[in-house]
């Protein structure tokens, strides 16, 4: 552990949230991805689409690895098409006691992370809650014991997470308390502590290849706020106190970190519906928006709202959480839809919750997707998307691109490569491909497709079919 006094504590948070450090070289071993508009891009201006998982492990001591997470489930992944996982980790273990931080811990996620980034999967590190600490309601403790201040409020009635967001007091009165950055026992506020903690966590990311970027908060929950964000969201709280929260941990980390993507988060109220008013809250060029699906019925609006709300501010929005089933069909609708939004995403397994009754299982392979998600998609685009669809009855995928790069409309130089993901559950028997305005240069059957431009060509429409 990193373990300091209480005066060099102070000194320490201080400079690191407010900007007074030394920024950490990057020297990236793989192409870092940043974004034109609603597109992500690697170094060559490809458009680049995740299709990722979830990996969090909310039992002590809080890292995958000890949940049995290792090489064969990477290589599993991997084989099934996977490019991205969401990696979290906990503030609680991170800083047990005010400016203590465990680096054995640290190193232990980021070991994780060198380990997908073997297997070409980037990894979105991410500090995860849910409903704060166990001692509010919550499954698991995600945030510390010290910096969970109740003021007297009782727990119950505590029905368990998620319901105890609408239900407890202690649960909204403790939210509460930390958006007015209560004072942690050393009498730094919580809300510096949380973003000196990022900064320390980022300095051991900042250089590592295959990162894609951090998200700041977990599902924020606005305490006794909650119910004025129904039906029509949370403009006050996401403007007013979850934004220039999310401001000061964006900035603690760009003093560590200034190449990475930053991803904010709105209030948790959105993963149901709400409309989405969070803005950039730096207005930080490399940021994108983390929004979450748990829509229900007929008309999905998350997906609209979260992307919508993150073209307004111009930085690229990803579905980093849906899912929570097994209901196939429903993955599949909801697949479908994030390829007519031509999204992309990360997928929560069923296994991963830890709700009453349903005690998380181990974060392997298996557990961490479902068959019903495995899809083709475009992995990287010389171009700029118009439309992708797969067909999961017939095995049918079809994308048509302009060759004219995202961030200038420009074209590509040639030889430039699309590289189209092709899972070998999809396509057991093969694959066969018509194409129009572009040349394949994969091999035969090979797992991912790879496409050049025909000279003088400004469309490509491509149309891959089962054997």
């Amino acid at each position: 552990m990193t373990i300091m006094s209480s005066t060099a504590r102070c000194i320490a948070l201080v400079m690191l949230v407010l900007g007074l450090t030394t920024p950490a070289a990057a020297t990236p071993a793989a192409p870092e991805l940043g974004h034109a508009g609603r597109w992500l891009t690697d170094d060559q201006g490809r458009v680049v689409t995740l299709h990722g998982v979830n990996m969090v492990y909310k039992n002590p001591p809080y890292f995958p690895a000890a949940g049995g997470f290792g090489e064969k489930d990477a290589q599993f992944l991997a084989e099934n098409g996977f490019n991205a996982v969401r990696l979290g980790f906990a503030w609680n273990a991170v800083e047990p006691q005010p400016g203590v931080y465990d680096d054995n811990y640290i190193e232990q996620i980021k070991q994780t992370q060198q380990l997908l980034a073997r297997y070409n999967i980037y990894s979105l590190v991410d500090s995860h809650q849910d409903a704060f600490n166990e001692s509010v309601g919550a499954s698991w403790s995600g945030f510390p014991d010290w910096a969970t201040f109740t003021d007297g409020f009782p727990v119950q009635p505590n029905p368990g997470f998620p319901l105890v967001y609408f239900t407890s007091p202690a649960q909204n009165q403790t939210w509460t308390n930390f958006w007015h950055d209560h004072a942690a026992p050393d009498g730094v506020g919580l809300q510096e502590h949380y973003a000196a903690m990022w900064a320390h966590v980022v300095q051991r990311f900042a250089d590592q290849p295959y990162v894609l970027g951090y998200d700041l908060i977990n599902e924020p929950w606005p305490g006794w706020e909650y119910p004025t964000c129904f039906p029509n969201g949370c403009p006050r709280f996401e403007s007013g106190v979850l934004a220039p929260f999310e401001a000061k941990v964006m900035t603690a980390i760009r003093r560590v970190d200034r190449q990475h993507l930053l991803f904010y988060e709105p209030s948790l109220t959105n993963d149901f519906g709400t409309p989405n008013w969070m803005p950039n809250p730096t207005g930080d060029p490399r940021a994108g928006m983390s929004f979450h699906d748990y829509c229900s019925g007929p008309v999905d609006t998350c997906v609209s709202n979260g992307l919508d709300r993150a073209a307004v501010d111009g930085v690229v929005g990803v579905v980093t959480e849906f899912g929570a089933t097994k209901d196939s069909a429903r993955l599949t609708r909801l697949t479908d839809r994030f390829d007519d939004n031509m999204a992309s995403w990360m997928f929560w397994s069923q296994p991963q919750n830890q709700t009453p009754g349903h005690p998380q299982e181990p974060p392997t392979g298996p557990n961490l997707m479902d068959p019903a998600i495995v899809r083709p998609y475009p992995r990287a685009v010389a171009g700029t998307p118009q439309q992708w669809h797969y067909d999961s009855a017939t095995g049918t995928f079809t994308i048509r691109y302009s060759a004219r790069r995202a961030d200038s409309g420009q074209p590509f130089a040639r030889g430039v490569r699309t590289e189209v993901s092709l899972p070998q559950s999809n396509y057991p028997d093969g694959y066969r491909v018509e194409s129009q305005g572009a040349d394949v240069v994969s091999a035969p059957d090979a797992r991912l497709l790879q496409l050049v431009t025909s000279p003088g060509q400004d469309t490509v429409q491509v149309t891959v079919t089962r054997r």
